[in-house]
């Protein structure tokens, strides 16, 4: 145990001083990722002119709660280890990181890990400057934030667990990132990043509920926007612990089968 605890404790540092480093960039980058916030000025604007100030149920301050919230839960699951891992096997940097007695993948998750802690304290001010400017306000149920908090680590593990699995069809293809970016789309428009799931055609939301992405992001919101419940979020949680088996099984055998054919080329 002892021995484990200092690798990950070595690992841990190690990359945190690394996005220390980059700290600006990280504050950058969380910048360019507003996609939720410019829908929430469209769906804003839409309920202001709406007859009776609401659109489903939905004023415009509470469209403000919804996809601020949907933001801040954005910014907790940023994952790019399938950009990193489409590099590294194309380049063949990936060989010095087998030599090391740890599974690369956990160089990876240290490192996403260690810009989580950058990111939180600008992350944090910028949700309460956006609160004051668009007038936000969310839910006063104590239990609500660790349960979102939760939810949203689990998340982050399904999502760091799928994106892996794809970054590593670079050992096949010429380049995974087209893939990345067609799962990006389901991802945004399911986890509700465009709208809540709610406002969607009911046959995209019963396929929806089959999906992890509804549970990731637009439940976590929604508890905090305080539209969902305890229950909810403990069945969203169950959900989730499936597929975080699933895609532990999937990453394991692409990787497996994958480095027999990286082996097979001389790399």
């Amino acid at each position: 145990m002892r021995p484990l605890m200092f690798k990950a404790r070595v690992l841990f540092s190690t990359r945190f001083a690394e996005m220390a480093e980059y700290r600006a960039e990280v504050v950058i980058w969380m910048l360019s990722g507003t996609l939720s916030l410019v829908m929430m000025l469209v769906w804003m604007a839409q309920a202001a002119a709406a007859p009776g100030g609401q659109i489903r149920g939905y004023s415009a301050p509470e469209f403000a709660t919804y996809f601020l919230s949907t933001w801040l839960v954005s910014q907790l699951l940023v994952v790019w280890v399938s950009h990193e891992l489409d590099f590294q096997i194309r380049q063949g940097t990936l060989s010095p990181q087998l030599l090391r007695p740890v599974d690369p993948m956990w160089l990876h998750v240290a490192s996403h890990v260690a810009e989580r802690l950058v990111r939180i304290v600008p992350l944090l001010i910028m949700v309460g400057v956006f609160t004051w400017l668009s007038g936000a306000s969310f839910t006063r149920e104590w239990w609500a934030y660790p349960a979102a908090l939760g939810m949203a680590a689990l998340g982050f593990s399904v999502r760091f667990l799928y994106e892996y699995a794809i970054g590593l069809l670079a050992f096949w293809t010429e380049s995974s990132a087209s893939f990345q970016e067609v799962v990006w789309l389901v991802y945004a428009a399911l986890g509700g990043m465009f709208a809540p799931l709610a406002f969607y055609p009911e046959w995209v939301q019963r396929v929806a509920v089959w999906t992890p992405f509804p549970y990731m992001l637009g439940l976590p919101a929604q508890l905090l926007a305080g539209k969902a419940t305890l229950a909810q979020a403990g069945s969203g949680a169950l959900v989730l612990l499936v597929w975080l088996a699933v895609f532990w099984v999937v990453r394991l055998i692409v990787w497996r089968v994958g480095l027999r054919k990286y082996g097979a080329v001389g790399a």
